[in-house]
C-alpha cells in the first residue's frame, strides 16, 4: 500500500535498474515517513516512532535484498552480450515483480505494526485519503481516450530503454511504438482491483480485535481472488514487452550495448556501496522478513 507507486513502476517498466535508481536509502528513510504523512497528519513522535520501525525494513532491503538485484544486473549484463530470448526476458521481468512483491509484504508488516500508533481520527482520515487517491487515480487514468493510452505507454517504454541504451534507432523506435498498440489497457482492472480490496480493507481497519492478522490473511488472499481480466491483461502486457525488449536489445548497436554496460556497472557499484554500509554498522532486528 506505502510503496504503491514503487510497486506500479517496478511492474510497468520491466528493467530493474531504471527504477531503482531512486530507491537508495539516502532518500528511503524519509520517503516513506513522509508518503505516509501524505495520507496522515503525524505528531513528531509518530514520526520518530515509524522512523525507528522502518530500520528493520531497511537493514532487511540493505543487506539481503540489494544482493538480489546485483544478481538480477549480472543475468541482465550477461543476456545482452549474446543473442536474447524472449523468455530470459520474461524472466528479468518475473523476478523484478517478485522483489516488487517481497517489498510491499514487508511494508505491510511495517504498516501493521505501525497502524498501533495512529488514534481513531488519524485511521479514518488514512481510510479517506486512499478513497480520495482512489478517486483521483480513476479521473486522471480513465478519462484517456484509447490513443492517449498508447502513446503514453510508448513514452514509458521509450524513456527507460533510452535511458540504458542512449538514442534509438528509427527501427527499434517502431518496435517500441507496436507493443504499446498491442498492450493490454491495464488502468481499468487495476482501479477495479483496487477499489475490491479498498471495500475490503475499510472495516478490517476498525482495528478490532485481530485485526492485522485479518488484513495479512485478506492481503495473501488477494492475489489468488483477482479477477481473470486482471490476470489475463498483466500476463499479455509481460509478454508484449518482453518480446519487444527482446528484439530491440538484440538491435542494439556497439555503441549501445557499451552504454548498456556502463549503466548496469554503475548500478551494481551503488548497490555494493550500500550493502558495505550495512556490514560496517548492521542495526539488529528484532523482526526476520521473509526472503
Amino acid at each position: 500500500m506505502v510503496l504503491k507507486r514503487i510497486l506500479q513502476s517496478l511492474l510497468l517498466v520491466g528493467l530493474l535498474a531504471g527504477c531503482t535508481a531512486s530507491f537508495t536509502y539516502n532518500k528511503l528513510d524519509w520517503l516513506i515517513p513522509w508518503y505516509v504523512d501524505g495520507y496522515v497528519d503525524l505528531t513528531r513522535h509518530q514520526k520518530k516512532t515509524l522512523k525507528a520501525e522502518l530500520e528493520p525494513f531497511l537493514s532487511w532491503h540493505r543487506n539481503e535484498e540489494l544482493e538480489r538485484y546485483i544478481d538480477i544486473l549480472d543475468e541482465i549484463e550477461a543476456g545482452i552480450a549474446a543473442p536474447l530470448t524472449a523468455s530470459q526476458v520474461l524472466i528479468w521481468i518475473e523476478d523484478i515483480v517478485a522483489a516488487a512483491e517481497r517489498t510491499e509484504l514487508n511494508m505491510l508488516y511495517v504498516g501493521l505494526q505501525f497502524g498501533e500508533a495512529l488514534s481513531d481520527e488519524q485511521m479514518q482520515e488514512f481510510i479517506d485519503s486512499l478513497w480520495e487517491r482512489q478517486r483521483e487515480y480513476e479521473e486522471e487514468f480513465l478519462d484517456r481516450t484509447d490513443e492517449e493510452y498508447t502513446r503514453e505507454n510508448y513514452d514509458n517504454l521509450k524513456n527507460i530503454v533510452t535511458k540504458f541504451t542512449g538514442k534509438l534507432s528509427f527501427e527499434q523506435k517502431d518496435l517500441l511504438r507496436t507493443a504499446a498498440t498491442e498492450l493490454c489497457r491495464f488502468d481499468r482492472p487495476w482501479l477495479a482491483d483496487s477499489e475490491e480490496w479498498l471495500i475490503e480493507l475499510e472495516p478490517l481497519l476498525q482495528r478490532k480485535t485481530g485485526w492485522q492478522a485479518d488484513i495479512e490473511t485478506a492481503f495473501f488472499a488477494r492475489k489468488s481472488n483477482r479477477s481473470p481480466a486482471f490476470r489475463d491483461c498483466i500476463d499479455r502486457n509481460y509478454r508484449v514487452v518482453s518480446q519487444a525488449l527482446t528484439v530491440v536489445l538484440n538491435q542494439a548497436s556497439e555503441a549501445q550495448k557499451k552504454r548498456m554496460e556502463r549503466e548496469i556497472a554503475d548500478y551494481r557499484e551503488q548497490f555494493e556501496r550500500i550493502i558495505q554500509s550495512g556490514e560496517e554498522q548492521r542495526p539488529v532486528s528484532d523482526r526476520a522478513f521473509p526472503g
